[in-house]
């Protein structure tokens, strides 16, 4: 959790399908309603107006999948904001810095190109621990001595010994993987040409963040920046 002196705000998002929406697929689409859409808004007027660096943890990724994609987002007159719609609110808000999420068990990096520097953000997606390469995710925040901020965001093995539960997930995880070839890149392509790959399935990356006048002035306050 964030120390009450740090500016940081986490958004947790349900961007889930309800079970009475209607929908007869397999339910793996993006979907907000009003009454959840009016909330996020809320969420993210109040941390703007307080002066917080916000991110969204959510369970769907948005704009990395095919508009008929069953795991993309849900186009629909029952969801109350088109994914457009949902980039442009976010985009409105310059202190929102990151939209992290699992869904489509992968690890990728996608960056969110807005009318300026500071109305741009970051997407990082994150694979289950059931999957191959058995990874989690860690992310630190720094700020950098021009007060632009660093997200470096790392897959991380965790260690596991021979014989336990853990190794024999591991060894399931592998044998899926040279079984099934479940290498999405190439079996199921997102159509999304600016996510690049990486050949171990893990996807580490330091992002840059741009921040509104604003804001620099108020981390200024906060320290030295520990990094150059």
């Amino acid at each position: 959790m964030p120390k009450s002196t740090v500016p940081i705000k986490v958004i947790v998002l349900d961007d889930t399908q309800r079970e009475d929406d209607g929908s007869l697929d397999i339910h793996g689409h993006a979907f907000l309603d009003q009454a959840r859409y009016d909330w996020l808004k809320k969420e993210l007027d109040n941390g703007q107006a307080a002066g917080q660096l916000m991110i969204i943890a959510a369970h769907i990724p948005i704009s990395v999948e095919k508009p008929d994609s069953k795991l993309g987002w849900w186009n629909d007159a029952k969801n109350a904001v088109s994914q457009a719609g949902l980039i442009s609110e976010l985009q409105k808000h310059p202190n929102f810095i990151m939209w992290i999420a699992g869904h489509r068990h992968l690890n990728t990096v996608k960056a969110f190109s807005g009318t300026t520097s500071e109305n741009s953000f970051w997407q990082v997606e994150t694979s289950s621990l059931r999957d191959f390469p058995q990874e989690f995710r860690a992310f630190e925040i720094y700020v950098n001595s021009d007060n632009t901020i660093s997200i470096v965001t790392t897959n991380v093995d965790p260690a596991v010994k021979d014989g336990t539960p853990a190794a024999k997930s591991r060894s399931y995880a592998v044998a899926t993987q040279q079984i099934i070839n479940t290498n999405v890149y190439t079996n199921n392509p997102t159509g999304d040409p600016s996510i690049k790959p990486m050949p171990t399935g893990s996807y580490n990356a330091e992002l840059v963040k741009k921040l509104s006048p604003e804001m620099q002035d108020k981390i200024r306050n906060l320290g030295t920046p520990v990094r150059h």
